[in-house]
């Protein structure tokens, strides 16, 4: 199967932007329809909350960080943004599948582990559903606090055995210490995939969502 490196209970998966984007090149064509099959409501979810937690949701510029073929886009305009919005994916055949849901404003390749092609203070929110196991977590974090502005708010997830594991809630932690952001709400563990047959009961998803120190 094309997603065997890339969904793995064992959690020993790459973090090398090439090798999981040519995974996910070879999913596109079959992503949306077997992520369907398994129950895949991530996208709303974190929409929803990032309605719920950002200000003037409606008129907001946000980034879809690892936007993949679109269905976090999507979502975001079914609950009602209507600003600017922005993909950024690793997966070029993703981006193609992801264009052709109409919902994106700008559409890019990105390595997601290296600096993000945006301005300091320029997004109002940030999505990042289902990436972050591919991710170095503390430098998308700072990378986030760059381009967002003050006040502004960024909604992820992460695998529930990577929280800990990862160090996660840590680096959440010390960075909300260094008061450049606040934890506004953190999940207990939620279903991920619950119609898949191996991660249903071994991996779960936990939504977090941290906003930018106003100053």
């Amino acid at each position: 199967m094309s997603h065997d490196k890339i969904l793995r209970t064992d959690g020993n998966v790459s973090r090398i932007g090439a090798e999981n984007a040519e995974s996910y090149d070879a999913w596109a064509s079959d992503y949306d329809r077997e992520l369907a099959n398994w129950g895949y409501e991530a996208p709303e979810q974190a929409a929803g909350l990032l309605k719920g937690h950002l200000d003037e949701f409606e008129a907001a510029r946000i980034l879809d960080c690892g936007c993949g073929t679109g269905l976090t886009g999507a979502a975001l305009r079914e609950a009602g943004a209507g600003g600017e919005l922005i993909g950024f994916d690793a997966s070029r055949s993703s981006l193609e599948t992801a264009a052709k849901k109409r919902v994106y404003d700008r559409l890019e390749y990105a390595d997601l582990n290296e600096p993000l092609a945006l301005e300091d203070s320029s997004v109002d929110g940030i999505l990042c559903i289902g990436v972050l196991t591919y991710l170095e977590e503390e430098p998308i974090f700072r990378q986030w606090l760059r381009i967002l502005r003050p006040g502004g708010v960024v909604v992820f997830t992460s695998r529930s055995d990577f929280w800990q594991s990862r160090g996660i809630l840590a680096t959440l932690r010390r960075l909300e210490a260094e008061s450049l952001w606040t934890a506004r709400h953190v999940s207990p563990p939620m279903p991920y995939l619950p119609g898949h047959p191996d991660f249903a009961d071994k991996v779960k998803a936990i939504y977090a969502v941290c906003q930018k120190s106003a100053s």
